[in-house]
């Protein structure tokens, strides 16, 4: 780990009094298509030292107890391996004793945290990914460690009917037909436009009716570019970030051990409204753990 001149909402909360963490990962290199996304972690920091921390989804607030930033991985830029070995490490020693927000940095670094938490838990946890595509590919130019094929090296790691993959547009045909094949429970744009958050919820609760650990991706492109312009892969037709806040607080309870938020782009951004969002998302994220109890992993 290496410091940061910024710390998320400004002031690093006390390790004594929160079980909650804040962890940058600034790697891009296995971005395909507009690289940037290793400025995410510091400059959702400074979007996030301008908001107030009150929620009114949870009925309460950061203000008083916030999270830990722990800083950023030290990460090696050209090495995804070399990267993802950092990233488990860290994920492993701080998901034993604390929920942890991990901030990246492209969708390749969910694999290393994911790979981390399972040596921590000592089990398989359930994984809800949240992604404009399936990244469901074998491999990406002959590169297995891409953010393209991240959720094909998340299931290979949990196995498919332990991942659940929302609001993804962008597919072909061949990842489609091998993610049924290996059981991936999917809820598509398409889909979700036609259900109400009720439904959707519902429907997401009955994946995790029988997990014990429970862990949250999100990348911000399962967002509508109209508010997320600033991704590294922009695809039309997405959520709506009421909605999927929304959704996201709902299905955040005691038994989620940790999440990750990745894919914003300060470099291809307009106004920081991106970072903005991120931040947003991170407040409430991190303000409905703070009402819900602790469930410390047991091996």
């Amino acid at each position: 780990m290496i410091s940061n001149p910024y710390v998320f909402l400004g002031v690093s909360g006390s390790r004594d009094r929160t079980k909650l963490s804040f962890v940058g990962i600034p790697f891009d290199s296995t971005s395909s298509f507009r690289g940037g996304s290793r400025f995410a972690p510091i400059n959702i920091r400074q979007a996030s030292q301008s908001l107030e921390t009150y929620s009114f989804r949870s009925a309460s607030s950061l203000e008083d107890n916030p999270p830990v930033d722990e800083g950023d991985v030290s990460v090696v830029h050209g090495s995804a391996e070399a990267t993802l070995r950092n990233v488990s490490a860290v994920s492993e020693e701080l998901l034993r004793f604390r929920k942890v927000g991990f901030i990246g940095g492209d969708h390749i670094v969910t694999y290393g945290v994911v790979e981390g938490l399972v040596k921590a838990l000592g089990k398989t946890p359930c994984v809800l990914v949240f992604d404009a595509h399936l990244d469901f590919r074998t491999d990406y130019l002959g590169f297995r460690y891409s953010h393209a094929c991240v959720t094909r090296r998340v299931n290979e790691l949990v196995g498919g009917s332990n991942v659940m993959v929302i609001g993804f547009r962008a597919v072909d045909s061949k990842e489609l037909r091998e993610a049924r094949e290996a059981r991936l429970n999917m809820i598509n744009a398409y889909e979700l436009t036609k259900m109400t958050l009720r439904e959707v919820s519902g429907k997401v609760g009955d994946f995790l009716s029988t997990c014990e650990n429970t862990y949250i991706s999100f990348d911000m492109d399962v967002l509508d570019p109209a508010y997320a312009p600033g991704v590294a892969t922009p695809e039309p037709e997405g959520l709506q970030p009421t909605f999927t806040i929304d959704l996201l607080t709902r299905v955040a309870d005691e038994r989620l051990a940790g999440f990750d938020l990745v894919e914003v782009n300060p470099l291809v951004d307009v106004g920081n409204v991106t970072s903005f969002l991120a931040a947003k998302i991170l407040v409430e994220l991190f303000t409905k753990l703070t009402t819900t109890p602790f469930k410390q992993p047991v091996r």
